[in-house]
């Protein structure tokens, strides 16, 4: 057979032409990024629940009033602390307080049921102290009363002896704090009570614990 020999085909070559960025300045990169930085941080505070609440208590932090100390937090402390300093026309400080100025600080806090009863250094040469009441209803602390002097003299308190009150009449000591409560024993007028429970608050009244029973509050006195 006879050799053939075939043309040889070549395909033409396209050349695609090679784009050039523009050239930017420096500067406009620096501005878009400082946009971009602007536009993403408000996003961000709009999208991530957490990262908003951290910013609300930063703020509502910052905006709380501070006076004498005390804080914003429902506690029995934060109750205490204005009724102990208008008695006593003394200023509540967390830390040290001024060797020139007597000023409140905290000795120690007994929590009860819905009550306590937190006690207060007058940190004054005469070593005073003062015992602050406050009880829990409707879900916040209020102060009922306080009592000052020697720390010997502080009562009712648990652990400490008390002097029932009711001139010309008995205290009823009940089976429990409530109004409603069996009445076990009515003690006179100068009776001497051992306080080993409480304070209890209930019926609106606030509740010590001796051997015998429960006695409100109103009736005893250091």
């Amino acid at each position: 057979m006879p050799a053939v020999a075939w043309p040889l085909v070549r395909l033409p070559v396209l050349t695609v032409p090679r784009p050039r960025m523009p050239q930017v300045p420096r500067i406009a990169l620096v501005v878009a990024a400082i946009l971009a930085v602007l536009l993403i941080v408000p996003v961000a505070y709009v999208l991530l629940p957490a990262g908003r609440s951290a910013v609300d208590q930063q703020t509502v932090a910052t905006h709380l009033p501070s006076t004498s100390g005390t804080t914003a937090v429902d506690t029995p402390q934060a109750a205490a602390i204005p009724g102990v300093e208008a008695k006593t026309h003394m200023r509540y400080h967390a830390g040290t307080c001024e060797a020139s100025k007597p000023c409140l600080r905290v000795v120690n806090e007994t929590m009860g049921k819905d009550a306590a009863a937190v006690v207060f250094s007058t940190a004054s040469s005469a070593a005073r102290q003062c015992v602050g009441y406050v009880y829990r209803r409707d879900g916040h602390w209020h102060f009922l009363d306080a009592v000052c002097g020697l720390p010997d003299q502080l009562s009712p308190q648990v652990a400490h002896d008390a002097t029932v009150h009711v001139p010309g009449n008995c205290a009823n000591v009940r089976v429990g704090a409530s109004l409603a409560a069996r009445v076990v024993a009515c003690l006179k007028d100068g009776s001497t009570v051992h306080v080993d429970a409480g304070p209890t608050y209930a019926d609106s009244r606030l509740w010590w614990h001796e051997p015998q029973g429960w006695i409100a509050h109103d009736f005893l006195m250091g």
